[in-house]
């Protein structure tokens, strides 16, 4: 059986996943609010003989860094961030989801939105509509979005116990089965947008990394294919010649 190749392609396919991983966290790294994802190896261990062992990379998925990302200032009314763990509600069409993306425009029926047309919601779980014609407005730290004196909406920010009750979806957006409640810890920042916490250079490094890593099991299985095969011929041989 052959054993040490089939060691080498199970660590060669999972660092093709993580190529992707890391390849997908560079492609992100300007996209606000965006979380890194990270691999999950499992190694499988098997007795092999009395003494060797020979041990499988089991690829388990991948998890998500929730690290907070640096803030940065736009001075955009509606760029908003949060400090803290808390997420934003908005409405995709499918259901609620969560994001940490604050970049939110208005749109024509001068509703609060994000970048790809979704309402923002209020913590009824409306949507957030601003007065026609309205400016100077001020979001304070509560997600009070003010107008002079008046208070015109509400953002709905919430908090989940456990991250791992979330699950990644499209544009920055995340779903969960889990009903969140309402913050108390978290603040909301207005003029300023949330980066992405994906920090390049240790991505690059990591690529690098996987590619020799892949180049090297490569060689090993290149080498183990050779000597099986020369292995096989020499055996081969007092047969021919019997």
């Amino acid at each position: 059986m052959e054993n040490s190749i089939y060691i080498g392609l199970s660590r060669q396919t999972a660092l093709r996943r993580e190529m992707s991983v890391v390849a997908n966290n560079i492609a992100n790294m300007d996209t606000t609010g965006f979380k890194k994802e990270m691999m999950i190896y499992q190694t499988y261990t098997e007795q092999a003989g009395f003494t060797d062992k020979l041990a499988f990379v089991i690829d388990q998925g991948t998890a998500t860094d929730y690290k907070e990302g640096d803030l940065k200032t736009t001075g955009d009314t509606f760029d908003l961030a949060i400090r803290g763990p808390g997420y934003f509600q908005v409405d995709d069409g499918t259901g609620t989801k969560y994001t940490r993306n604050g970049t939110f425009t208005l749109d024509e029926n001068n509703r609060l939105v994000t970048q790809q047309g979704f309402p923002v919601l209020d913590t009824q779980g409306n949507p957030i509509v601003v007065p026609t014609g309205s400016h100077d407005i001020v979001v304070s730290e509560d997600g009070a979005i003010n107008l002079g004196e008046e208070v015109v909406g509400q953002l709905g920010v919430v908090e989940f116990d456990n991250l791992l009750d979330l699950k990644k979806d499209r544009n920055s957006l995340y779903s969960s089965e889990v009903a969140p409640t309402p913050a108390t810890n978290s603040k909301v920042a207005q003029g300023v947008i949330e980066t992405s916490n994906v920090n390049p250079i240790v991505e690059m490094t990591n690529m690098i990394n996987i590619h020799r890593s892949y180049d090297a099991v490569k060689s090993m299985i290149d080498s183990e294919s050779k000597r099986q095969q020369e292995a096989t011929q020499r055996l081969a041989r007092p047969m021919q010649g019997a």
